[in-house]
């Protein structure tokens, strides 16, 4: 471990921009050398879940959305951000995946396992995701999508949606990519043997 390794001083902090997807905050660091680095921003972004709806057949249940920022139609997890109403449950990830679910595909699910927790981008993000397994799917409802949110679906085998991600025919955020592969290993040594 590297001793001179050290976290960055703050001498003054402010928010640069602020909505109900975003805020920005513009912090001027003092790094452990003493560089000045100013302002370094940071995305404070309310953590967010991807959950890989597994059906009884073991197909993959994904989505297909217009996603703005790069302008295309992709494939994905059901996804979303943590809200302030989920965390009235105690684990409000969880509570989100299970809204989010229901909401993007109005399925439910009777066991969620949680596979992993990571920084989309630690270098200047504050949050975290974590990726759900669902299993004991059930159709429940209709989807009820946000305002200017629409969803297709579509069902996919696992092995099937890693070896396309692995030839390029399908490109996906890295967040779902890394949640598919921490699922396929949960399925591989840990579900149960029927």
């Amino acid at each position: 471990m590297n001793d001179e390794l050290k976290p960055w001083s703050v001498t003054a902090s402010r928010i640069t921009y602020e909505d109900r997807w975003i805020r920005v905050r513009s912090d001027d660091c003092v790094t452990a050398d003493g560089t000045v680095i100013a302002p370094f921003h940071v995305l404070d972004y309310p953590d967010w879940i991807n959950v890989i709806p597994l059906m009884p057949d073991g197909r993959v249940l994904l989505t297909r959305e217009y996603r703005h920022g790069r302008g295309e139609i992709v494939a994905g997890l059901v996804a979303g951000g943590v809200e302030p109403g989920d965390s009235e449950t105690g684990d409000a990830a969880m509570a989100a995946a299970r809204r989010e679910l229901r909401e993007e595909t109005g399925y439910e699910a009777s066991t969620f396992v949680k596979l992993l927790t990571s920084y989309p981008n630690a270098a200047n993000h504050s949050n975290v995701v974590t990726s759900w397994l669902a299993l004991g799917l059930s159709k429940v409802g209709e989807p009820a999508f946000d305002p200017g949110e629409k969803v297709d679906l579509l069902f996919a085998d696992l092995a099937a949606i890693l070896s396309d991600l692995q030839s390029g025919v399908v490109i996906m955020q890295s967040m779902h990519v890394a949640a598919l592969y921490a699922a396929e290993s949960w399925l591989r040594t840990q579900a149960p043997r029927v």
